[in-house]
Parts: structure tokens; C-alpha cells; sequence
């Protein structure tokens, strides 16, 4: 068996969109003072890996600590890879040009070499990192809800290309009650085609649009 960590680290220097801010830890208690040592974290819920729930684009929609756990244990994933660059759009001829069968209730995982781009800083299209990123077309969103899918990952920091600003595959995939899993990482520990235990854990945070997940990768 083979366990692969697919989650960024979060640290006050991980890249956020614009307008959200930094992650913050602030010394709590000290093991000198106190007897021992805490920390209090400022931060997105959206931040990092992490996870959209329906409510994030979609009135009167579940919240993260409404989702059924189960949904949490995905036996059935699929990673696709799929090359894409900046602004690029994954569409449902990509998908259906991989020649997989997608199953009612998978998980769809989607790397695009996005993640590359992450720790650079020698240009100008890697400090776009979050915001030229390649995601979903509307075509492959729809494919995805009309396959009944669990859910949708991705390695790039939006399930929805940089350019829109309209989150049309956001809006498709959590008003249908898909999931939606960003800023995945070490996808290139897994092979296009391959199918896995994909296992997502949120913070169960009442009434929360999104969470900061652990993602890990099971193959047996």
C-alpha cells in the first residue's frame, strides 16, 4: 500500500488570493509560563488545500458541517491528467479523450501541471500562481454533474480558470452538490488513469462555506 500527502502546508507566506489575507499563528500559552505551548491560527477557510462547500456559491446549500461524512471516504477516485496553462480550460472532449469510464459516485481528480508553478518566483506567469490558473470549462462541469459525481479536484488554486470571474464551474458543480477540492499537490506521485482511495477531512465548522482539508491518496 501506498499513502501520498496531496495537501499543500499552510504557513503565513502560502499563496492566498487577492484580498484574502495571510495566515497568521499567534503564540497562545508557553510551556514556561503555562507548562506548556499553543497557538491561535487566523486564516481563510478557503485557504491551502482545502474545501468548497455547496453553500460557498449556492443559496440555501449545505455548509461544510451539514456534508454527510461518508462523502469524506472516496473509494472510488480517478485521477485524470490533463496538461493545461494559464487561463486554459479543461474541456468535456478532454475528459472523454482519456477513455475512462467514470462511475456513479467517483471522485474526479484533475492534474494539470499546474502545481510546477507553485514555489517559483523567477517570472511573471508563476507569481500569477492564483490567478491565471488553468480549471474547468463549463462543458466538463456539466459532463461531471450529468456523470453524478462525488466530487471534483484539482492541483491548481480554483477549480475555475483565473480568467473567470464569473465561477461558472463553482456555480455548476455546488449547485448540483458536487464537491469541490483545490490546490491539491504530489498528483505526480500518482498516474493518469489511476484509481484510488481519495480520503478528504475538513474541519467540521458550523455554518462554514469552505475548510483547510488534509487530502491523502491510497493506493493499494
Amino acid at each position: 500500500m501506498k499513502v501520498v500527502d496531496l495537501t499543500h502546508e499552510i504557513s503565513p507566506g502560502i499563496r492566498v488570493f487577492p484580498g484574502s489575507p495571510q495566515p497568521a499563528f499567534i503564540r497562545w500559552s508557553k510551556f514556561d509560563t503555562h507548562g506548556y505551548d499553543s497557538e491561535v491560527m487566523f486564516l481563510s477557510t478557503h485557504t491551502g488545500t482545502h474545501m468548497d462547500a455547496p453553500c460557498h456559491f449556492t443559496l440555501n446549500g449545505e455548509s461544510i458541517d451539514q456534508i454527510d461524512v461518508n462523502r469524506f471516504i472516496c473509494k472510488d477516485a480517478l485521477l485524470l491528467k490533463i496538461e493545461k496553462e494559464t487561463n486554459e480550460l479543461i474541456t468535456r472532449r478532454d475528459i472523454m479523450d482519456c477513455g475512462v469510464n467514470i462511475e456513479k459516485n467517483a471522485s474526479i481528480i484533475f492534474n494539470t501541471g499546474w502545481e510546477k508553478h507553485y514555489d517559483k518566483e523567477e517570472n511573471q506567469k508563476t507569481e500569477d500562481y492564483v490567478m491565471a490558473n488553468p480549471g474547468l470549462g463549463a462543458d466538463a462541469s456539466q459532463f461531471l454533474v450529468e456523470s453524478k459525481v462525488n466530487a471534483v479536484a484539482i492541483d491548481s488554486p480554483s477549480i475555475d480558470a483565473g480568467i473567470d470571474h464569473n465561477f461558472i464551474s463553482h456555480k455548476i458543480l455546488l449547485s448540483n452538490n458536487v464537491l469541490v477540492i483545490e490546490n491539491l499537490c504530489n498528483l505526480e506521485k500518482l498516474s493518469s488513469g489511476q484509481r484510488f482511495t481519495f480520503i478528504v477531512t475538513p474541519l467540521k465548522l458550523v455554518h462554514a462555506t469552505g475548510s483547510p482539508i488534509r487530502a491523502i491518496g491510497i493506493v493499494e
